[in-house]
């Protein structure tokens, strides 16, 4: 896929999400976006995220971000991922393509509940 396909999928994936909402509502799904930065976990987390099987990515050099997508049965590689990151101010962490109120503290919580 193309880098710059990223948006395009994710702003699609939206779309379905509206015109079948039965299904939508059945699939429980974290997104985390990160971008580039000086953290000596940046490597980690970036190989971490291409080992995703929903891997996206778009842009360059200092734009570069990363979409790594996450069911309740991925909460371990999730959690992983996540503790990387999540200090960072350009990280995003998305439900199902929206950003919500409360997203770190009550639906990452319910994903950290399956990995156990």
């Amino acid at each position: 896929m193309n880098k710059m396909d990223a948006r395009k999928k994710i702003e699609d994936e939206k779309l379905f999400n509206i015109l079948n909402p039965k299904k939508a509502n059945r699939d429980f799904k974290i997104t985390i976006k990160f971008q580039k930065h000086l953290s000596p976990n940046y490597e980690q987390a970036l190989e971490l995220a291409t080992k995703n099987k929903y891997f996206l990515e778009e842009g360059t050099r200092e734009s570069y971000k990363v979409y790594a997508s996450f069911y309740p049965e991925d909460s371990k590689a999730l959690h992983q991922l996540f503790s990387l990151v999540h200090q960072h101010k350009n990280t995003e962490i998305f439900l199902n393509n929206k950003r919500i109120p409360y997203i770190q503290d009550l639906w990452l919580f319910l994903m950290w509940f399956y990995k156990y």
